[in-house]
């Protein structure tokens, strides 16, 4: 093949760059720190620099900030609900896109410290996945918790209750509760199919995607690198709306239909 670069293959765990306490620290979670930083200089700028007379940058927050809010309220059917959930998923959509985009920005990936990577895009290591995922389930149970309370949320998991007044119906009446009781006891591991699926479609999408262009880098540098680039561009905010998309109709399902 004609304009090839040398492209190191990808690993799914990624290097430990410095301990600090016996605390590896790798260059995933430097790159998240990286982010976290970028956000919170966001978030000031907003917050200090606001004006009557806004300029390009605040009207670009303003109007991602409504696009997010309208897209809550399009998957929760309901405008307060969707502020309620705006704090939360609209951060985690905009850690997640710079997450998943900022490893594209020239150089980025270059820098190295003592011969390892110093940032990798925080997206590709599924530890972060997997842990943000995990926190997103945990707070909708709570918040089912908070909307029906304790005994109420566990009762959708444990129906011993309806099984009671369906023999009190009747013998087929029973029968079907004890059907819809088993049913409850198989949402308990369709909540833990949630965090896996939430972690892993994030991690496989973003790890195939520096897989696939370490490859074609390594076979055309000159053609691929501009198209790919801008497809990933795609992929990487597609991916954080629907992750936020998911939790948003994770609480929706969680809490009292008036809650919403």
């Amino acid at each position: 093949m004609f304009f090839q670069v040398t492209t190191p293959q990808p690993n799914v765990q990624p290097e430990t760059v410095v301990e600090f306490f016996g605390i590896p620290l790798t260059n995933a979670m430097l790159m998240g720190v990286l982010v976290l930083f970028c956000i919170f200089l966001m978030a000031v700028w907003a917050s200090w620099f606001t004006k009557t007379r806004a300029g390009r940058f605040q009207i670009s927050i303003e109007m991602l900030v409504g696009a997010i809010l309208d897209l809550l309220t399009s998957v929760v059917g309901s405008r307060a609900a969707a502020q309620v959930l705006l704090p939360l998923i609209g951060t985690l959509f905009i850690f997640l896109g710079m997450g998943n985009l900022i490893g594209l920005i020239p150089g980025i990936s270059s820098v190295t410290f003592d011969g390892v990577q110093l940032f990798r895009t925080a997206t590709n290591d599924f530890n972060m996945t997997f842990s943000i995922a995990l926190a997103m389930i945990i707070f909708t149970n709570i918040a089912s918790i908070v909307s029906w309370g304790f005994f109420g949320h566990l009762g959708k998991f444990f129906k011993f209750k309806e099984v009671f007044l369906g023999f009190r119906e009747g013998f087929g009446a029973g029968c079907l509760a004890i059907v819809d009781f088993f049913i409850g006891l198989l949402d308990i591991v369709s909540e833990i199919a949630k965090v896996i699926s939430l972690s892993l479609r994030l991690f496989g999408n973003m790890f195939a995607g520096d897989v696939l262009a370490a490859i074609l880098l390594g076979s055309f540098a000159l053609i691929i690198p501009a198209p790919w680039l801008a497809m990933n561009l795609l992929v990487g905010i597609l991916q954080a709306l629907v992750f936020g998309a998911l939790t948003a109709a994770y609480y929706s399902l969680a809490v009292r239909p008036s809650d919403g």
